[in-house]
């Protein structure tokens, strides 16, 4: 408590990119590669409209290059809501240094909580840190 009010724990709202790139759902094992390609993406989150189908972190060698990358989403990939505590949501993570964390409201893609590779900070939010 400080001065006698309670200071409440930072929530995924507080730190989330509100705005995360996507790719449609339909999106082919040969597009989902080359987005993997670059660098910066860790992970596509793929809808259809504002509606989640899930996130994909990897495309096997074997996979065919025209059939649906949706085939490939990763189910072990975090997902909270927006009221989740942000250190509730960390320890869902199991590498913190490219840890995403996919925030939904039902079946609505509202934001992805993204760590910088320092796992410290959070991508888009420098002025919000994790709780030590």
């Amino acid at each position: 408590m400080l001065g006698g009010m309670a200071v409440s724990e930072p929530t995924v709202a507080d730190v989330m990119l509100r705005d995360p790139k996507t790719l449609p759902v339909d999106v082919t094992v040969a597009e989902a590669r080359e987005a993997l390609a670059r660098q910066s993406v860790q992970m596509l989150l793929l809808v259809d409209g504002v509606r989640f189908h899930g996130a994909v972190t990897t495309i096997p060698d074997a996979a065919e290059p025209d059939e649906p990358a949706v085939g490939f989403v990763d189910g072990s990939s975090p997902i909270v809501t927006q009221d989740t505590s942000v250190s509730e949501a960390l320890e869902l993570l199991p590498e913190r240094a490219s840890g995403r964390i996919v925030v939904v409201d039902g079946v609505e893609l509202v934001g992805l909580v993204c760590l910088a590779k320092d796992g410290v900070r959070f991508c888009g939010s420098p002025d919000v840190n994790q709780p030590e």
